[in-house]
């Protein structure tokens, strides 16, 4: 059942009930309490993030990192506009923008181009964790090469992750797509993205599933490059190759993706069986699902202010979040400093003393005796 919501809006569409007769307000309700704390914590974190991203970019900025940093940023949009729009349709029961109106079409750009954006610069982001656990230095440039090949594919990929959605989503909403549906545009529709023929329906879902699968492609590559080389090399062979500042990217890169699967994961699964299998479905799958996607633009960033050392310290030094931590070690180093501990030498010299005293007690007991 669609209606207008209680403003008597002619931009704005809602639907009660799903097609299986499911009553919708009790859910809408339950995600507008839920992203009453979600978004606002999304957008404080994400303001946090630019500003330090501000402040050390040229410190941090690196061709390791490219795409990550790209990637959270592209999610910006996502979790600063998006979601004080999707927490005000929430708060009217679902409503969202009436199909092919100015509104619907801000909320089609801003939902389609930096999702796409972001899921691509997350598949190269995969594929470059992939050569770094198996080839650690490839990145790195001789001394007298200006740019090696795997950088400069590198920037090939970042240019096409970023041009090729801001390009195709605004040639195929004047060409071939709308936000109605061109076949019928009597009857009332969803705000999404329609298109009049099924080769544009079909690229579509090529666009959206494949970088899912070449994720996770990419990520069981790498478990199983790491479990090859911790149980099938010997002992001498399977030592840990980089440097310390290497494993801790890799570790960032490992909780990062972790969580793009696991908030990806349910929508794209109910979404390419719904689309395959041509179900009808409750209404209920999609709103939860898609609220569990707005989880990973949410809190993506802070994956990387946490595990990058110097963006954590720098949150901790500006932001006062560790004055309380930084305090209690300031107490220790001023207690080690004045009551320093004994060196090696001193320890060897304590030592030798105690053996001579012991020896020489020993000595004397076997005279007095």
């Amino acid at each position: 059942m669609n209606i207008n919501n209680g403003t008597n809006s002619t931009w704005i569409e809602c639907d009660l009930e799903d097609d299986l007769g499911y009553d919708l307000i009790p859910m809408y309700r339950i995600l507008f309490i839920l992203s009453c704390i979600t978004v606002p914590l999304g957008i404080f974190l994400n303001i946090i993030f630019i500003v330090t991203l501000t402040f050390l970019a040229k410190k941090i900025f690196d061709v390791n990192i490219h795409a990550l940093l790209l990637s959270c940023i592209a999610q910006l949009p996502l979790s600063l506009i998006q979601g004080p729009i999707r927490l005000y349709f929430y708060y009217h029961h679902g409503c969202s923008p009436l199909a092919g109106t100015p509104l619907c079409q801000l909320t089609v750009y801003l939902d389609y181009i930096p999702t796409q954006i972001n899921n691509f610069l997350v598949v190269q982001l995969s594929l470059e964790r992939l050569l770094l656990v198996v080839k650690p230095f490839i990145f790195h440039r001789a001394r007298h090469q200006k740019c090696s090949y795997a950088i400069c594919l590198h920037y090939i990929g970042l240019f096409v992750a970023i041009a090729f959605p801001c390009v195709y989503y605004a040639v195929i909403m004047q060409n071939g797509a709308s936000t109605y549906d061109l076949d019928d545009p009597s009857t009332t529709q969803t705000c999404d993205l329609w298109y009049s023929r099924d080769i544009y329906e079909l690229f579509d879902l090529l666009i959206t599933f494949v970088p899912y699968g070449l994720i996770l492609t990419a990520c069981l590559s790498v478990i199983s490059v790491i479990l090859y080389r911790k149980y099938f090399l010997v002992n001498r062979e399977r030592r840990q190759i980089g440097s310390r500042s290497h494993r801790r990217l890799l570790l960032s890169l490992h909780l990062f993706l972790l969580w793009f699967i696991l908030t990806w994961s349910p929508w794209v699964f109910y979404d390419f069986f719904q689309t395959v299998l041509n179900l009808t479905y409750s209404v209920y799958i999609d709103a939860i699902t898609t609220y569990i996607v707005y989880l990973n633009y949410t809190f993506s960033s802070t994956i990387v202010l946490i595990t990058f050392k110097e963006m954590r310290q720098f949150c901790f030094a500006k932001f006062g979040f560790g004055r309380s931590v930084s305090s209690r070690v300031n107490h220790i180093e001023l207690a080690n400093r004045a009551d320093p501990a004994p060196t090696l030498r001193q320890l060897q010299t304590i030592g030798s003393t105690q053996v001579a005293n012991h020896a020489t007690r020993n000595h004397r007991r076997i005279h007095a005796a």
